[in-house]
């Protein structure tokens, strides 16, 4: 098990809000998404849902329509 430093969680907790998530930003895109692991069943569930959107891709909301919606529930 990884074990965190407690002094640079202190740090951390220790920034504002606007800093933390920056953080949180700056840390996510640092990571390769190759290097993450995924289980068996997320894995076929992928599968699935790749499958799903190959069959009928007209099924669903765009990217842009999704996050214009989002948008507007936080203004």
């Amino acid at each position: 098990m990884l074990v965190v430093d407690q002094t640079l969680l202190s740090q951390a907790k220790g920034l504002g809000v606007a800093e933390r998530v920056e953080l949180i930003n700056e840390l996510w895109a640092s990571i390769d998404a190759d290097a993450l692991p995924v289980t068996p069943a997320e894995a076929a569930l992928i599968d699935q849902r790749l499958a799903e959107a190959d069959a009928d891709p007209l099924v669903g909301r765009s990217w842009e329509d999704v996050e214009a919606s989002l948008r507007s529930r936080i203004r």
